[in-house]
């Protein structure tokens, strides 16, 4: 039986009393899995998203990590929970004022007490595991769209998290770029046993890297379930989302 990491339940989310942006969302991402949360731009997935990582608090409803409620955590535990989660936010932010380098080794200094020499070292590893090895005295304005995603990716698994959020990934990129991105965050996946949970509107990016679907329209869940059964649903939306990516 799989192990759920993430356990959404009946979420209700609003910015205003008149407004829901989700309606009763519940799904599931199992361990190991890549679980993607796609649907047209203004669908709510975006917003789910951020729910999960607690920079917007629900009104209603269950967000359970690793068996854990976060809704009524405070902020000394979740700040604990949040080691074992890495996030790649949509646009990488990174510290442009600082090296590679340095941007990865953030989460080592400020969740860590390794010395100086260790951190370097671990850095190096994971700018290795992310093909960025050789751009670890760059700034960040020196990359390529790609190359700063997967900086951003390599700082995101700096604390080696079993669970991964990421937001459209591969936002901004080209065709080749987005398609080298998916199949290195499906190895890191492999060879590091993560759970990861993406958004992400882009079909051949989907189409890559999901095991699971969750497909959002207007603020609720149309769909939930494998990549395969998302494809053979029927429902004209979700045909029609795949038929025009």
């Amino acid at each position: 039986m799989a192990t759920e990491i993430v356990k959404v339940t009946n979420l209700t989310a609003g910015f205003t009393p008149e407004q829901e942006v989700l309606k009763r969302v519940s799904f599931t991402a199992n361990e190991g899995e890549v679980t993607v949360i796609l649907g047209a731009s203004g669908c709510g997935k975006t917003t789910l998203l951020k729910h999960l990582i607690r920079l917007y608090e629900p009104r209603t409803g269950s967000i359970r990590i690793f068996d854990q409620e976060i809704t009524g955590m405070d902020e000394p535990e979740f700040n604990t929970l949040l080691r074992k989660i890495g996030v790649l936010f949509q646009n990488g932010a990174l510290l442009n004022s600082v090296s590679v380098e340095e941007n990865v080794a953030i989460p080592l200094e400020q969740h860590t007490k390794l010395s100086v020499d260790l951190i370097k070292r671990l850095v190096h590893v994971k700018l290795r595991l992310v093909e960025l090895e050789h751009a670890l005295h760059l700034l960040p304005s020196e990359l390529s769209g790609g190359m700063r995603k997967r900086a951003a990716l390599a700082r995101a698994i700096a604390l080696d998290p079993p669970l991964l959020f990421c937001d459209e990934p591969s936002a901004g990129l080209d065709p080749t770029t987005t398609a080298a991105l998916d199949y290195l965050m499906l190895k890191l996946r492999d060879e590091l046993g993560m759970t990861m949970v993406i958004v992400t509107h882009v079909v051949p990016s989907i189409l890559r890297i999901a095991d699971k679907a969750i497909f959002m329209d207007k603020g609720q869940v149309l769909f939930s379930g494998t990549l395969e059964e998302c494809r053979s649903t029927g429902i004209e939306k979700i045909d029609r989302f795949f038929a025009e990516g």
